[in-house]
């Protein structure tokens, strides 16, 4: 699609990159990075751009005088969240209406007109252009790291609780109904239905062994009272863009999905702290972290040399949690939604 607007930008929308259209977005970007002191695009589009981007995504891009003045990065690939969108705009060409052409194209390339916006830094220029459009901050999430390379401590269990890896197929019903009774209080997470669970089993990253689960034994059966959901970003992963879950018993972990692939993407893989949900009558026993500690062992184990999680700015108790499994603050992103 190529349309030429009274502003005079050319529009074109593009499922792939060229390498020179790449060129042309790195410096586009540290032409922002310099005018604002922090960069637009998030770290994984960045190292995505680098090989003309993945599939489902839509890369926009408005040239003036043959130059390029803004880009946009929309990746379709989430059928539960919708469509997430992350932009740079030129200094020069602001407050022309370049910013909000831009978001409108963007808008428009989305399956069902759905769109979550994001902007990275609390000065981020996408903020304020969010806002005048209409959107809503709908979240502002703490990106939190650590090496595990440093020494973790082993978890403890509460009296009877033993872990193991879920069951695709045997365990779907009953971790739904566990999800939802963590997560009461937070129905983005917490309303996930079976085809919720089904549609992030299908895709290429989803590995059963790292989906823990603990179980408590009672009687002659047993129940499942948390669970620790690990994602690798790398070695043949691919994930949905940009959705966020949530965790609870004073934790809270992260999905802020991005298509990562080791071999295409030239970055080493990266664990994360996906979801971390545990039963409400088991709070107060320390599960929700031991079943952190589990998760980054098995990341450990996997070879991985760092974990990441994102953590909702107001969940103080969680941060506070991280920060003593020795997690610190990386960065900052902020979600828009119309």
């Amino acid at each position: 699609m190529t349309e030429t607007p009274a502003d005079g930008v050319h529009w074109e929308v593009l499922n792939r990159l060229e390498d020179s259209d790449v060129n042309e977005v790195g410096l586009l970007v540290e032409l922002v990075t310099e005018a604002d002191g922090i960069r637009p695009l998030s770290e994984h589009v960045m190292l995505h751009l680098r090989h003309g981007g993945d599939v489902d995504v839509r890369h926009v891009l408005g040239r003036s005088d043959g130059q390029l003045v803004a880009y946009g990065h929309l990746d379709v690939t989430d059928l539960v969240a919708g469509a997430s969108a992350e932009l740079a705009v030129a200094p020069t060409s602001r407050r022309r209406g370049v910013g909000q052409a831009l978001v409108e194209h963007l808008v428009e390339e989305s399956p069902d007109g759905r769109l979550r916006l994001w902007a990275h830094g609390e000065q981020s220029g996408a903020a304020p252009l969010a806002a005048s459009m209409g959107f809503t901050r709908s979240r502002t999430l703490f990106q939190m790291r650590r090496s595990l390379y440093s020494a973790l401590p082993d978890p403890v269990w509460p009296a009877g609780v033993r872990l193991r890896s879920f069951l695709p197929g045997l365990d779907d019903d009953e971790w739904v109904a566990l999800n939802a009774r963590a997560f009461v209080d937070l129905p983005d997470q917490g309303s996930w239905t079976a085809e919720d669970l089904h549609v992030r089993m299908r895709e290429p990253w989803f590995d059963a062994e790292g989906f823990l689960v603990a179980e408590e034994t009672f009687g002659e059966g047993t129940r499942m009272v948390g669970f620790h959901w690990t994602k690798i970003h790398g070695a043949d992963a691919h994930h949905h863009g940009h959705v966020h879950a949530h965790a609870h018993d004073g934790t809270e972990g992260g999905e802020h999905d991005h298509p990562h692939d080791a071999a295409h993407h030239g970055h080493e893989p990266i664990g994360e702290v996906y979801v971390v949900g545990v039963d409400p009558a088991q709070h107060g026993r320390g599960l929700g972290r031991a079943l952190t500690l589990a998760g980054l062992s098995h990341l450990r184990l996997r070879g991985l040399p760092d974990a990441m999680l994102y953590v909702d700015a107001e969940n103080t108790g969680a941060i506070a949690l991280y920060t003593s499994l020795g997690f610190t603050r990386w960065d900052v992103d902020m979600e828009f939604t119309l």
